[in-house]
């Protein structure tokens, strides 16, 4: 017997070694306590579990490990102990501030006299997430019940009718408002039959989808449908369905029908109000971009013609052309300025930023206004800080735009004194910087109940004594929506007499090379294209005479002596048995018009560059050449220098020049 005491303890060590595997395993924290509540032994597969070390609980009672909370335990243990039965109890974490929830099994494993000797098994289990999904489940049933109290009194509040349907025995139950809402009369008999044919067919068909998919899936659904009473009269009813499940199972559906139709009435107002402004809109955007087309046809003959005797005038002719360029440039300003004020307003207006000089932009500007303000008899200055960064990534049309604007305007309303533009630096911050603007006169003011209208579109301030002052009143306009698309404000500072102040700041990034470029003066570039061109074949397509004698001569001062034609079918005869390098193409032509003509030359002679010239501005304008990659369009009227450009950039890609 002796013999076989070692190999008996190696079994029982096995057994307990197997045991306490199986129990370390499981999930659960178990505890072993005796008939006293005292812990006899601690199982767990992660001690981090247990809120102390598990050496801590042993020898120790209930009461003296669980202080305050061991009456939750306690009371189920001595239960257990006098009853023989399992006990089982609910509790949440014993920090208030942790959201988890807890089951405690006890169960009697020995039962003796002693109850040093009485053995139970203490098992705690995480039950958080099933203990959350009840609560959000009753919490669903309150909501739903919430509802459903909301809806009975909404029946009294508007024209709602309830109803519900007994899934196993198909009766549907109608409250009082739905005999109001069909138009029938009391004795009508609702049932699933009987109501369908108030619903248009496909509106039908989508609430009983819903339906069966509510049942089977247990989905609420919110419908709007077309929907005919009993008297012929047409409505729109909006169909709420709530399914109602037992044991897991839709047993019924409850929901309303309410009568949505002013609502849908002035949904459908408002679309049709709106398909009439986006008629109204482009209607408005057709007229201007024919207005432009007709009246940019007319200017660039009057530009090209004065441009063609820049070159070749005699001194007496000189002023007479300038006062013609002038003229022409001012018309074109007032035409760009409507046109620019109706793409704010259909905010299609973008930003085209690149690398600037700004003190050179400036400069040019204030060259441009100078002979202005010499006429008028005042100084026109420029104070620009030192630091202000000389090169910036900025729009140069828009920042020229908003000065030209805001320095025509105090020389227009300037008769004495002078006029200031000032430009400092607010802010340099990461390679960006925030510049402050600001043009100042001494002119007549502006009186305090005039300052809010000034940034009217069409509104001039009209002061008795300066009424001869004429123009659109439009400047201030597009310079303000301008600052707002640099995500800025034009401020006016003005007394009546004093003279005014209109400032605004503006933000731009810094690029690294601040070394400006060399000066280049208009008329040395120009004088350095006369015949860099030969040898680049064009055919100009225009069927504007003027435009065509303009062009022509543009062409020759170049060194190109172009084929002209006067339609697109001409062109086309000419492409057939001519090569040629550029088709410069008039957008707007009888027969076949420029885009057209451009599609053809994209598709059949790939070897020809077409270029569009065109008095039509409008964005949808480029938008529908890129559709079919023709890029390079010259807007009309435009300066020789813009066409020498186009042209010569292909004649270097062909090796022409």
């Amino acid at each position: 017997m002796n013999e076989s005491s070692p190999e008996r303890s190696d079994e029982l060590q096995n057994l307990a070694a197997h045991l306490q595997s199986l129990i370390t395993s499981l999930e659960d924290i178990v505890f072993e306590i005796d008939g006293n509540h005292i812990f006899k032994n601690v199982w767990v597969s992660d001690e981090r579990m247990l809120f102390m070390p598990k050496a801590a609980f042993l020898g120790k009672t209930i009461a003296e490990v669980m202080g305050p909370q061991a009456p939750t335990f306690t009371g189920p243990v001595n239960t257990a102990i006098q009853t023989g039965e399992v006990q089982e109890v609910v509790y949440p974490h014993l920090d208030p501030g942790i959201t988890a929830w807890f089951k405690a099994r006890i169960k009697p494993v020995v039962r003796a006299e002693q109850p040093e000797n009485y053995i139970l098994v203490l098992s705690i289990q995480d039950i958080t997430t099933q203990k959350l999904a009840d609560l959000a489940l009753e919490n669903a049933k309150e909501q739903l019940e919430m509802r459903n109290d909301l809806l009975d009194v909404s029946q009294k509040l508007s024209h709602t009718a309830g109803w519900e349907l007994d899934i196993q025995t198909g009766a549907v139950f109608w409250t009082r408002q739905a005999y109001l809402l069909f138009e029938v009369e009391e004795d009508f008999a609702f049932s699933l039959e009987n109501v369908q044919p108030f619903f248009a067919s496909e509106d039908w068909r989508l609430l009983d989808a819903c339906t069966e998919a509510a049942i089977k899936q247990g989905k609420p659904y919110d419908l709007e449908l077309r929907f005919i009473t009993g008297k012929g009269t047409h409505k729109w009813v909006r169909a709420i369905g709530i399914p109602v499940t037992k044991l897991g199972r839709v047993v019924m559906m409850r929901g309303a029908l309410m009568d949505i139709t002013p609502k849908k009435e002035n949904e459908f107002a408002l679309i049709d109000a709106r398909n009439a402004a986006e008629k109204a809109s482009k209607t408005k955007s057709d007229f201007l971009s024919v207005m432009s087309h007709e009246i940019r046809t007319p200017l660039n003959g009057i530009i090209g013609i004065a441009n063609l005797l820049k070159l070749n005038h005699t001194m007496d002719q000189k002023e007479y052309i300038g006062n013609l360029i002038f003229s022409a440039d001012h018309l074109m300003e007032l035409i760009n300025n409507i046109l620019d004020l109706t793409k704010m307003e259909n905010e299609k207006l973008e930003l085209v930023l690149a690398e600037i000089d700004l003190l050179r932009l400036v400069k040019n500007i204030k060259n441009q206004f100078k002979s202005l303000a010499e006429a008028k008899g005042i100084e026109l200055k420029s104070l620009i800080d030192d630091e202000v960064p000389q090169r910036i990534i900025a729009d140069p049309i828009r920042i020229s735009q908003m000065l030209n604007n805001l320095i025509s305007n105090a020389i227009k309303f300037t008769d004495k004194g002078n006029v200031t533009l000032i430009i400092k630096l607010v802010s340099i911050l990461a390679n960006r910087a925030s510049i402050h603007f600001a043009v100042r006169d001494t002119g007549m003011g502006i009186p305090p109940e005039l300052q809010e209208s000034v940034f009217e579109s069409f509104k001039q301030v009209q002061q008795s004594p300066h009424r001869e002052h004429g123009g659109t009143g439009l400047g201030l306009t597009i310079t303000q929506k301008l600052a707002e698309l640099h995500g800025s404000r034009v401020v006016l500072t003005s007394k009546a007499g004093k003279g005014s102040e209109f400032h605004f700041d503006l933000s731009f990034d810094i690029p690294e090379n601040q070394s400006p470029d060399a000066p280049v003066t208009t008329s040395s570039v120009f004088a350095a294209h006369e015949h860099r061109l030969n040898g680049l074949k064009v055919l100009l397509v225009e069927d504007n005479q003027i435009n065509v004698m303009v062009a022509l001569k543009q062409l020759e001062y170049f060194g190109v002596n172009a084929d002209c034609a006067y339609d697109g079918r001409e062109a086309l005869k000419l492409m057939e048995v001519n090569p040629y390098d550029v088709a410069l193409i008039d957008l707007h032509m009888p027969g076949i018009d420029g885009y057209a003509l451009a599609e053809i030359v994209r598709r059949k002679y790939p070897d020809i560059h077409p270029v569009i010239f065109t008095a039509d501005i409008m964005n949808e304008v480029k938008q529908r050449f890129a559709q079919i990659h023709v890029y390079d369009i010259l807007n009309k009227p435009f300066a020789p220098e813009k066409m020498f450009e186009v042209l010569l950039k292909v004649a270097q890609d062909r090796g022409i020049v």
